[in-house]
């Protein structure tokens, strides 16, 4: 047998599963986990210098056990070993999100920012024109349809950033639109008329599917912002990694953009923080995920213990750990709440809990829970001495 095959099939799987499985025990254990309830903290409150409390929400979660190791196990089961490592699998352990409800009328984007995104826009131009090119040269259809799906996402950035630069119009055509439909309101309260319910109807759909952009600018804006030039984040070692940044706007409907959080405080820790749109965060809710549609990843209620005796009742908790995410939400002025197991049930079961609620009613029973409480998170004692020694540091 070739020996580099022997090397390969001996130290792939071992290796790299046991190097993941470490990286996620330590963003689970208790100093990072604290950590990541102080950055979620912070980035909370500088949130509050933008919006509302009331008008976003923000909450992070833990990948699921389950989903980790599918993960890493799929990862491990390539046969060229240059590809068996994927430095990138640990980046989602922690998923931050942020969903803009409402934006202030005079919500306000830096001219700083929208010179970048012209500068942006010029390039993608050029890229789309350098593609264009090579589909002129190309005979290879498998070649052409990339080529066409890279087109078709660049497309989708500009108008994107189109949409960023023309932010303040956008607010002016959301006031008109309301203003519209207050108007419209007036004249149905006194008679009702189809022509205006349905002049109503389409109004109110124009709006909404403003609101959803205006929302994910004004998150993008408020993030960038923030990181680089809060200095309670910057304090806390807390920086943004700009190569890991992705936009995503498919045919499928998921609008989002991603950033990669990282610090130079913590060894290894590293989050992902999503900016999603409004609509996009109710259809997960509600209606049918993209996440269902990728095999392994549809959610499905784990069959009830068959008797209420204890080792079936630890039995179903156990499993339910497992299989589960760990959630933590902002509240307000820093203060976060942490889910209870029963509320990550909860939350993670949402849409299939209202579907079947006498699964909902016995699970509910099972999973007592002492009640969440809602704190102010603060640095351990036992922090890395990294932190302790750092002159620019300043526990609060």
């Amino acid at each position: 047998m070739d020996k580099k095959i022997s090397f390969k099939d001996s130290l792939s799987v071992p290796i790299f599963e046991a190097y993941n499985k470490s990286i996620f025990n330590l963003l689970r254990s208790k100093s990072y986990e604290n950590y990541t309830d102080v950055v979620l903290s912070t980035l909370g409150k500088e949130l509050e210098n933008y919006f509302s409390p009331s008008d976003f929400r923000l909450k992070y979660r833990y990948k699921s056990k389950k989903s980790f190791y599918a993960n890493i196990s799929k990862d491990s089961s390539n046969e060229d070993l240059s590809s068996d490592f994927n430095k990138y699998i640990t980046y989602d352990i922690i998923g931050m999100r942020l969903v803009i409800e409402k934006i202030p009328d005079n919500f306000n984007i830096d001219e700083e920012f929208i010179k970048k995104s012209k500068i942006k826009i010029q390039f993608l131009k050029n890229r789309v024109y350098s593609l264009q090119g090579n589909l002129h040269t190309t005979t290879d259809s498998v070649a052409i349809n990339k080529i066409n799906d890279k087109i078709e996402y660049i497309n989708n950035k500009i108008k994107y950033l189109t949409k960023y630069i023309n932010f303040k119009t956008l607010l002016e055509k959301r006031s008109l639109i309301q203003k519209n439909i207050n108007f419209i309101d007036k004249k149905l309260a006194k008679s009702s008329n189809p022509s205006l319910e349905r002049e109503r109807q389409q109004a109110f759909l124009l709006l909404e599917s403003l609101n959803n952009s205006l929302g994910l600018i004004a998150g993008h804006f408020a993030i960038s912002h923030i990181l680089e030039n809060s200095e309670s984040l910057h304090k806390l070692g807390i920086y943004l990694e700009s190569s890991r940044q992705k936009y995503f706007n498919d045919l499928n409907g998921y609008n989002s953009i991603h950033f990669c959080l990282k610090s130079s405080l913590y060894p290894s820790w590293v989050a992902e923080l999503q900016d999603r749109s409004s609509i996009m965060e109710y259809i997960s809710k509600y209606g049918p995920t993209i996440h269902d549609k990728i095999p392994g990843k549809k959610r499905k209620l784990y069959p009830l213990p068959l008797s209420t005796n204890t080792s079936d009742v630890h039995r179903y908790i156990s499993h339910i750990k497992y299989i589960l995410p760990k959630y933590t939400k902002y509240v307000y002025n820093g203060y976060i709440k942490k889910y209870t197991k029963k509320e990550n049930v909860q939350h993670y079961y949402k849409k299939l809990f209202l579907e079947n609620a006498e699964y909902s009613k016995t699970a509910n029973e099972i999973l007592y829970d002492k009640p969440s409480i809602i704190y102010f998170p603060t640095l351990d004692e036992n922090i890395p001495n990294k932190i302790k020694t750092n002159e620019k540091f300043d526990e609060k």
